[in-house]
């Protein structure tokens, strides 16, 4: 199967000197994680999240208004082809610990994006690809269970007081 039959399109993209407040809007108003990060020609250059919008504001302690994409922005991208295989795209999100992969034509501009949920859903008809999908979730969620582990002190629910 290939990523044409799959991805999402058309997407919505941002630019570096557009605020976060208006890359959170549309992350909002289109129901999804991720905008690619375009260049005046259409070319992806860059990705955010709303993990990385969020991040960004707190760790700055600004306005979403008052910050650009270029300050939260992921600094390198990973990208497929629309001819490419599934399972090729899987693999490059697998490598890069990411749920979703702007999808490119041969200059680089933006023309859809796949996702883990496009994935999952195909996978849903076709047991090969469901093994797929549980190889790159596994690689995916393991990946961010670390992170959040490390960062992440445990406190008891209930003090003491409170056991009966």
């Amino acid at each position: 199967m290939r990523v044409r039959e799959l991805m999402s399109a058309p997407v919505t993209s941002i630019r570096p000197s557009d605020s976060l407040e208006q890359a959170a809007r549309q992350l909002w108003e289109h129901d999804c994680g991720m905008l690619p990060v375009v260049d005046s020609n259409g070319a992806v250059g860059a990705a955010i999240t709303d993990r990385d919008i969020c991040m960004g504001a707190y760790t700055r302690g600004k306005k979403l208004s008052e910050m650009r994409v270029r300050d939260s922005m992921s600094q390198e991208i990973t990208v497929c082809r629309a001819d490419e295989d599934v399972a090729r795209a899987a693999e490059a999100m697998r490598k890069s610990k990411i749920r979703r992969l702007p999808v490119v034509d041969e200059l680089g501009k933006l023309v859809g994006v796949i996702s883990l949920n496009d994935i999952a859903r195909a996978a849903s008809n076709d047991a090969s690809m469901g093994r797929e999908l549980v190889h790159t979730m596994a690689t995916v969620c393991a990946a961010q269970a670390r992170r959040v582990a490390t960062n992440v002190k445990a406190e008891p629910v209930f003090s003491a007081a409170h056991k009966s």
